[in-house]
């Protein structure tokens, strides 16, 4: 059964004016990212979504320019910003979280809680629902061997 959300749409109604004008636009934004990255690079200003943006509403004659987004959203545009921008994308990391009961045996009460902060800040959102997961189960775990010993000793 194909899951609702991993289903493409498929459009009844053939609409060229629809294509040729998305594809004027791709134009559009790619002609004016590329005047305003080189803009940019003349003046030596950090090549950034906003900064590219905020350019190619000064170039423009227009004045509208384009939206930040417009600029990794532009397949070609994007791998023009790649070339010369200073910025790297982010590459995931595929480390494996593991929480035990050493991780929190060793967990100390007055840590510095702002390096703890940063350090959750950097992984991502799958790491830390692993963590949370991980860390649930072992507090789960440390609550049923509680409530058994407190058990065995009253009887």
């Amino acid at each position: 059964m194909m899951s609702n959300l991993n289903r493409k749409f498929e459009s009844t109604t053939d609409k060229p004016w629809l294509t040729a004008k998305n594809e004027d636009s791709r134009k559009r934004i790619y002609k004016l990212g590329v005047n305003a990255i080189q803009s940019l690079l003349k003046e030596a200003i950090e090549i950034s979504y906003r900064n590219i943006a905020t350019r190619s509403k000064e170039i423009d004659i227009s004045g509208r320019g384009i939206h930040p987004n417009s600029v990794k959203n532009n397949k070609d545009l994007y791998e023009y910003y790649l070339k010369h921008s200073k910025k790297k994308p982010k590459t995931t990391k595929k480390t494996k979280i593991k929480v035990g009961e050493l991780d929190f045996k060793n967990i100390k009460l007055d840590r510095n809680l702002e390096r703890v902060k940063g350090r959750y800040m950097q992984l991502s959102k799958l790491e830390l629902v692993e963590l949370l997961i991980n860390a649930e189960q072992y507090i789960a775990e440390q609550n049923q061997t509680w409530v058994k010993t407190q058990f065995e000793n009253f009887t």
